[in-house]
């Protein structure tokens, strides 16, 4: 994982921080972008580098992609996060700390928050239970949306009678 002096979290923050400002419905695009970019599977400023699109990232369409290209080019000073968004880490970076202590991997039980295809996921619930236990797994936890959020593909009662038990 390359440094980056705008990095996937920091590019969180400004772009939680230019939700603060911004006039709807621009607001919940940047804070909606925010939170993805913890999520990111790769540095925004990678595939800048390497000259592909920032839309290819969640959350991202060509508005943010010009904001962030910015960013990246000539980075921001960035306050300190506020208590609530405070040593977050980002995909990138624990994948990058797992891949030194590989250990870690081992002392995990289980996994307390899973989306299966029912809601934003994409595996069928038997698919994630087999999945834990060749891992070797204590426990799972599937949490998928339910219907009051249905951007995130929220399952409503009727759905859920179908699921398979």
């Amino acid at each position: 994982m390359a440094r980056h002096s705008c990095d996937n979290a920091k590019i969180a923050e400004l772009l939680a921080i230019a939700g603060d400002t911004a006039r709807p419905p621009l607001t919940k695009a940047f804070r909606r972008a925010s939170r993805r970019a913890f999520l990111w599977p790769d540095e925004a400023a990678d595939l800048v580098q390497k000259g592909r699109s920032l839309t290819e990232l969640p959350g991202i369409g060509p508005y943010l992609e010009k904001i962030i290209g910015r960013w990246i080019d000539d980075p921001p000073a960035t306050p300190k996060p506020p208590e609530i968004r405070k040593a977050f880490l980002t995909l990138v970076q624990a994948r990058a700390m797992i891949a030194q202590k590989t250990a870690w991997l081992k002392e995990l039980k289980g996994d307390l928050q899973m989306h299966s295809e029912w809601s934003d996921g994409s595996s069928p619930i038997r698919e994630m239970a087999a999945e834990a236990n060749r891992r070797g797994y204590e426990y799972i936890a599937i949490t998928d949306h339910a219907k009051g959020l249905k951007i995130a593909g929220g399952i409503d009662e009727k759905q859920l009678q179908h699921q398979p038990p």
